[in-house]
């Protein structure tokens, strides 16, 4: 298990400071928030008191208290006056409805708010990657929210002449993964998926509703017809504390079937 000590000596290593570029209350913060997500601070455990925990760490007070506001504001601790600072109690990630509304294509209490929608667009060159492509695309950006909360930005390419085949309207109501099944599967061949972990920028944050530099979930997916163009290729970012993919195909597929560890068109610079 680690220690305030081995973090605080981390801390030091880094360099936070004016010159590090990550300030000490966004270090400490996301070492709280690790320590929290690991289980090393359980729910409804006290935390310590500014004074204290700045002596452990060996950072001002203020540094402390910007921190524990920061964690309050994304709903992780709580403050009691006279009493002190409180993990609050959370539900594992994979549990329950989010692990469904994440994984299900038709999952049914997922809010989608379009926030924008354009037509007759080419496919941008870091997403087609030389692979043939359509001679349009319709393009939907929007925020997948379950039980209130944001847990997915999504900035998604459709082959113009698929997405004609969608009812109008409908990607306000379904994911488009779930219209792709329903209404043009005979246009699926393949999926090509890759998925990296980046911190939240400032638009990301104020999307998805967290915290600047809170760790996300970066996935790029594109989906091939038969003849190897670009039916849909889609930009996804999760929110790392609401984030979780379950895949199970047998292991001789995953094992030996070329390219589905790292298909070369997703590897190659743009």
């Amino acid at each position: 298990m680690s220690t305030p000590a081995a973090h605080a000596a981390l801390m030091t290593r880094s360099g936070a400071g004016a010159g590090s570029g990550i300030t000490q209350y966004l270090q400490l913060a996301s070492i709280l928030r690790h320590r929290i997500a690991h289980g090393e601070l359980a729910g409804g455990q006290q935390l310590p008191t500014v004074a204290l925990l700045a002596e452990q760490y060996g950072v001002a007070r203020i540094t402390v208290r910007q921190a524990y506001h920061l964690l309050s504001s994304e709903g992780l601790v709580t403050s009691q006056r006279g009493r002190g600072t409180f993990v609050c109690p959370r539900p594992r990630l994979a549990d329950g409805p989010l692990r469904t509304a994440i994984n299900d294509l038709q999952a049914k209490d997922v809010r989608f708010d379009v926030l924008e929608q354009r037509r007759q667009v080419p496919l941008p060159a870091d997403l087609a990657r030389g692979a043939a492509s359509y001679d349009s695309y319709a393009f939907i950006r929007k925020v997948h929210v379950h039980d209130g909360e944001p847990f997915c930005l999504a900035e998604i390419h459709i082959a113009s002449e698929i997405h004609a085949r969608f009812p109008a309207g409908s990607e306000h109501s379904h994911k488009i993964a779930w219209l792709l099944n329903i209404h043009a599967p005979d246009r699926m061949h393949k999926v090509q998926q890759t998925t990296t972990i980046a911190p939240a920028d400032i638009v990301l944050a104020n999307q998805l509703g967290c915290s600047l530099a809170t760790p996300t979930a970066h996935m790029v997916r594109r989906i091939l017809d038969a003849s190897g163009r670009i039916a849909l290729a889609g930009l996804f970012w999760y929110r790392g504390d609401r984030f979780v993919a379950d895949v199970e195909i047998p292991f001789e597929v995953w094992a030996n079937y070329p390219g589905v560890l790292l298909p070369d068109t997703l590897a190659r610079t743009p």
